[in-house]
């Protein structure tokens, strides 16, 4: 699915997507949220929980800036290669 359509789906549409065909890869908390981060299709997503009300606020396609808050938890040493 392309980036300008999965923007135009409802939350709720874009939350069944995610459950039933994203693969999650890490979460964070930052701020007052606790994001994940999936991958679906050739796609990073974001989905932001309010930490305290524990509701979806928002999903959206992550761009590269995005990704920038996830590198401290990549563990260079723990990637295998495949030879």
């Amino acid at each position: 699915m392309k980036a300008a359509k999965f923007n135009e789906l409802t939350l709720v549409d874009k939350a069944w997507l995610v459950s039933e065909f994203g693969d999650l890869l890490t979460s964070i908390e930052y701020y007052d949220y606790r994001i994940f981060l999936y991958s679906l299709n050739s796609n990073f997503i974001e989905l932001h929980q309010n930490i305290d009300s524990r509701q979806i606020e928002k999903i959206c396609i992550a761009g590269y800036k995005d990704l920038d808050k996830y590198l401290p938890r990549i563990l260079i040493g723990s990637l295998k290669t495949k030879r």
